[in-house]
């Protein structure tokens, strides 16, 4: 057993002994949802509720891809199931959904669960159980934390590191930085990640207002007064895609027309078109990005993602993009740990061989057994009417999760796929 994995599995023994229970029961000595013959993965996503346009897109799409992987020989000879629970972006839910995962489909590894109020009412009973928790599907800098949640492993960078990156293309465009800047935010550890992050990147705003979380259905007025009351000229809004989509409707309609840098979570065009009735409504939006643009069909990675997209009759757009491209690196993880999967192998493998993971990411990805930070950093890119990305920058701006320390400037080239975009 290596040193890393033992001090968890002394963990979770010393929890069991203290007689210390969260809300999932303790695991059971041998490592469940491995057969000869099969991987049994799970996930809790919200497939209805508020937060479901567009993230209801993502659970297909791994399925999908998980789908082509198994009719070509499967992962070590054995196929891949994929659990999914949907718990509606509700925490009490999540609760419900992780247990049923565990005790009742003897998950291996849970993967890609969205949220980060409804993780957090997780992430320590799976770090307890010692079950990998991969790719959790949310820009939280809580779960980059190995000596807490050491089964634990984001995926896209978190949203410090996503306000560090547009802190640092506003202070060096000359354009955005003479704008008087405001943010709107998500209440919770969204908004509050975003303010940590822009605060390390000397961004002062001169005015702030934030909404709570399902608020969008009720519609941004107030918001949008506050905003034009302040004479906003540059509107960051780290928020969902559906509060976008309300929120750049509603200040079209007031005939409010800042300039806008929306969150790369935040505003997929298809559905802004679909909830507020245009794509246009994104044209000049400034959004920065981890992935190479979903457009780029000539892209290997995009080209034959969206061929497994297409045979599965889903819709391409950057849920099913995203869910194909973490499916993708889940496979090459599950590769790497060998023939003979352990979750302490799989644990190893992830933070030992994550450099080499290939992936559409245009930005490095960082894990180890002292950092579980996952992508680094962002370019900059904006929208057109059509809803296309143009990448702005061809460097990326890079970033740690810490409350301090701004993004620096970097080049990166990313290796091409494997061979028919099999692990």
């Amino acid at each position: 057993m290596g040193k890393a994995f033992a001090t968890r599995a002394i963990a979770v023994a010393s929890i069991t002994a203290l007689g210390i229970a969260g809300s999932i029961s303790p695991a059971s000595a041998a490592d469940p949802g491995v057969t000869k013959s099969k991987i049994t993965i799970g996930m809790t996503t919200p497939l209805t509720g508020p937060a479901a346009p567009g993230y209801k897109d993502i659970a297909p799409a791994a399925k999908a891809y998980f789908k082509y992987v198994n009719a070509n020989g499967g992962i070590n000879g054995r196929k891949v199931d994929l659990k999914v629970y949907d718990d509606a972006y509700n925490p009490a839910k999540t609760k419900v959904g992780t247990n049923q995962l565990i005790n009742r489909d003897k998950i291996f590894a849970m993967y890609g669960a969205l949220g980060t109020p409804t993780h957090s009412a997780v992430v320590q009973d799976l770090n307890r159980r010692g079950i990998p928790d991969v790719f959790v599907n949310t820009g939280g800098a809580a779960f980059d934390n190995p000596r807490r949640y050491p089964m634990t492993f984001p995926y896209f960078p978190s949203y410090i590191v996503e306000a560090k990156a547009m802190g640092y293309y506003i202070n060096k465009t000359s354009a955005l930085k003479s704008k008087r800047a405001c943010l709107m935010y998500q209440d919770g550890e969204f908004g509050a990640n975003a303010k940590t992050g822009f605060k390390a990147a000397g961004i002062n705003f001169a005015e702030e207002t934030s909404y709570y979380s399902g608020q969008q259905l009720a519609g941004f007025q107030s918001q949008v007064t506050t905003l034009a009351r302040a004479q906003c000229e540059l509107v960051v809004f780290f928020g969902v895609t559906s509060a976008t989509a309300v929120l750049l409707g509603t200040a079209a309609k007031a005939g409010f027309k800042p300039t806008w840098m929306v969150t790369s979570v935040g505003s997929d065009p298809d559905i802004i078109g679909a909830l507020a009735g245009s794509k246009a409504l994104l044209n000049d939006v400034y959004v920065p990005s981890w992935i190479e643009p979903i457009q780029n069909t000539k892209n290997a990675y995009v080209k034959q993602m969206k061929v497994i997209a297409d045979r599965a009759k889903l819709p391409w757009n950057f849920y099913t993009y995203y869910g194909i491209n973490t499916a993708y690196v889940l496979a090459q993880a599950l590769e790497s740990a060998g023939p003979n999967l352990t979750r302490e192998g799989f644990v190893e493998a992830l933070e030992e061989n994550a450099s080499s993971f290939r992936s559409a990411a245009v930005v490095p990805m960082r894990f180890s057994k002292s950092s579980h930070q996952g992508l680094t950093g962002f370019y900059m890119g904006q929208y057109d009417a059509a809803g296309n990305v143009d990448r702005l920058t061809k460097y990326i701006m890079v970033a740690t999760s810490s409350s301090s320390g701004k993004a620096k400037k970097a080049a990166y080239r990313p290796a091409g796929p494997t061979k028919k975009l099999l692990p």
